[in-house]
């Protein structure tokens, strides 16, 4: 995983949860990942990329023992501050991940893939740790979302820059190199731009959650052989 998120970028990136926008993504992103996978309280799972912590205290909420690895010491520092637990994180690559085989009920990738330098090793240390059951977020490629990133870039610095987006079948020819033709479920949100939320946030509940290949946010739910 390439490291880009240094001491400003972990702090903005964490902020970013409260904002309105943000806050209102992060929702729709959640709920998604609710509806296309089954988050069984008691459950062990790790979070590669965790970042901040956002996501770890998402499963913690739902009763899961989550535990979080990522390359940046200062996003982990973010995330620390923020759990206040020891021992649920580590310093790491997704390539490499520092467990036995079948450590894990579940492993999450969200908003991973999109920076790591080499996604099917990543994903294939994904599958090697869990027992049951691989999460993947990521940032769709062809949606409004991401198009107007693109373009944003072109006149400003920004860690999208950086990034691979991903549409969903490209995606599903990456799992299948790793797991063959599995027990796979899928869905989008977020096909609006953020902007138009405050408009059209009803419609925006009406279009998401459905296998629609065109929302910013793609959620993939693989089942493990």
């Amino acid at each position: 995983m390439k490291i880009l998120f240094n001491e400003r970028v972990a702090q903005v990136y964490d902020r970013w949860f409260e904002m309105k926008k943000g806050s209102l993504a992060d929702w729709f992103e959640k709920e998604l990942m609710s509806r296309i996978v089954e988050l069984n309280p008691g459950g062990k799972i790790l979070d590669v990329g965790c970042g901040t912590g956002n996501h770890l205290q998402f499963f913690g909420a739902k009763g899961m023992k989550a535990i979080g690895i990522d390359i940046s010491l200062p996003m982990l520092r973010v995330a620390q501050k923020k759990l206040g637990q020891p021992n649920v994180l580590c310093l790491g690559k997704a390539g490499a991940l520092p467990f036995k085989e079948k450590s894990f009920d579940s492993v999450s990738l969200i908003t991973t893939l999109e920076f790591v330098e080499d996604p099917l090793k990543a994903l294939r240390e994904a599958v090697r740790v869990s027992r049951k059951k691989i999460i993947l977020g990521v940032l769709n490629k062809y949606s409004l979302i991401a198009i107007s990133r693109r373009i944003k870039g072109i006149f400003r610095p920004s860690i999208y820059n950086e990034a691979k987006f991903y549409s969903i079948w490209e995606l599903k020819k990456l799992l299948i190199k790793v797991l063959g033709k599995g027990n796979l479920n899928w869905g989008s949100a977020l096909m609006l731009p953020l902007s138009f939320q405050e408009w059209f946030g009803g419609l925006e509940r009406i279009i998401s959650f459905r296998k629609n290949p065109f929302g910013a946010f793609l959620v993939v739910g693989v089942w493990a052989k």
